[in-house]
């Protein structure tokens, strides 16, 4: 997965680099990304692409080859499509929560 992630549009772009800062700054950032990767490799997903990604480079030998690169572009995806929903409305609640910390309302 990529390291770093952006918001998709430019409604909250704004703040997303001093809460990502503040995030970073307090652990947050790191705990909330480890409790995604243990609750995405308790759920299989991490091993489901990755055995892909490795069937896709098996095939891509008799051509030459495929990057790692072109993997992750063909594969990245499928992959945020396929987080599964438990997993995806959890760490929604969890970042939620952080967030309510951040923010004053």
């Amino acid at each position: 997965m990529p390291s770093t992630v952006a918001p998709k549009d430019g409604r909250n772009a704004a703040l997303y680099a001093p809460l990502k800062r503040r995030m970073l700054e307090t652990g947050d950032w790191d705990r909330i990304a480890a409790r995604l990767a243990r609750e995405l490799n308790e759920s299989g997903w991490v091993d489901k692409f990755k055995d892909q990604s490795k069937e896709m480079a098996r095939a891509a030998e008799a051509t030459g080859g495929v990057s790692v690169e072109t993997l992750l572009a063909e594969l990245w995806p499928q992959a945020e499509e396929e987080v599964p929903s438990a997993v995806r409305h959890e760490m929604v609640g969890v970042i939620r929560k952080v967030l309510e910390k951040q923010i004053e309302f």
